[in-house]
């Protein structure tokens, strides 16, 4: 429902601040903890709670719980009601506000700092991975996704290779294959595996899904598993899988569903809990891409108190999400997705 307004200097009373325009241009960017904002702006967590209820309360914000964290982001355009116009007004304003550099630089820590957490706990749990992997896998995913990404012969990019599990299975069904991932200690084990199984021909690369080192439309088909919730900004690696992939091709993910629980946060690294159906089909809706393929299993589950981990998961038992299969195809005639800045969006 559109909020409305007894008068139109309600409008202005709501952004007439220096604090509130910093903060409506960084949440135009994508959404945000009160958290991050904290450290962004420099200031108080009541300070910036305040400002972001008089902002919310005249209908400028929206606000979501995920979990135990709290996400703000911009309303949709009609909680404005017929005042589109000052919205953008408004918006155009705080774009010139003097921090903005600070500002801008301030976030992109913010977001390295999230990513920088992920690839630490990546680099510490490369060695007990291919005990936790088997709780989340399941064959109906693993198998869908292959047939997603062959026939014979199609160039593919496996984002997030992790240990290389797929990559028998590419390698098997005649892909060339290019396999990527952030952690060289998971790479390193990518590549251990090959030499075990015999696989000859896979390219790796160091590289991070949200800013892949590749020229658009160099592959037929993009495959990460279990990337997604790990990343910062999901918008952006959507967008960067719709942009290497050429037309006619396809960008494959498999994540977890939407859950609660909060402890993969602090002990698996994830940034995000789980995407729901509706979510991922708008990122590929952003992007160009047309969903082709959705498919929800419980995965296998497993003792882990029976393999060696890290102490925090001893006790998680065989409680898991569950993983979804979503498959986007690339229009042939479409255009490669742009993206406007550096902080990236997403509709979460």
């Amino acid at each position: 429902m559109a909020t409305q307004f007894q008068h139109p200097a309600a409008f202005y009373q709501a952004v007439g601040d220096p604090t509130r325009l910093r903060l409506l241009r960084l949440l135009g960017r994508g959404e945000l903890t009160v958290q991050d904002m904290v450290q962004i702006l420099g200031l108080s967590q009541p300070g910036v709670s305040k400002h972001l209820a008089v902002l919310r309360e005249a209908g400028w914000l929206s606000h979501r719980k995920d979990g135990t964290w709290g996400w703000y982001g911009l309303a949709d355009r009609s909680a404005l009601g017929d005042d589109e116009g000052l919205r953008d007004a408004v918006l155009a304003s705080a774009a010139r506000v003097p921090e903005a550099a600070g500002d801008d630089e301030a976030l992109r820590r913010v977001l390295a700092d999230r990513d920088r957490r992920t690839g630490e706990f990546f680099a510490g749990i490369a060695g007990a991975w291919d005990q936790i992997r088997p709780a989340f896998e399941a064959p109906d995913i693993q198998a869908g996704a292959v047939a997603a990404l062959v026939p014979p012969g199609l160039a593919v990019l496996d984002i997030g290779t992790g240990t290389g599990a797929m990559l028998p299975l590419l390698a098997g069904a005649g892909a060339t294959v290019t396999a990527v991932d952030t952690s060289e200690a998971m790479l390193e084990r990518a590549r251990l595996l090959c030499g075990r199984e015999g696989i000859a021909g896979v390219e790796f690369r160091r590289a991070d899904i949200q800013d892949l080192p590749f020229a658009d439309g160099s592959f037929d088909a993009a495959y990460c598993s279990m990337v997604l919730h790990h990343v910062a900004r999901p918008e952006r690696a959507v967008s960067e899988m719709a942009r290497v992939v050429r037309g006619g091709g396809k960008v494959v993910i498999a994540a977890f569903t939407r859950h609660n629980l909060q402890w993969m946060r602090e002990e698996l690294a994830h940034q995000w809990l789980g995407f729901s159906r509706e979510e991922v089909q708008s990122l590929f809706a952003r992007h160009g891409l047309v969903p082709r393929r959705y498919l929800v299993r419980r995965p296998a589950q497993i003792d882990l108190a029976r393999v060696s981990l890290p102490p925090g998961l001893q006790d998680r038992g065989a409680v898991w999400p569950d993983v979804f299969l979503a498959v986007g195809e690339k229009p042939p005639a479409a255009a490669a997705p742009s993206v406007t800045d550096d902080a990236g969006s997403d509709p979460r």
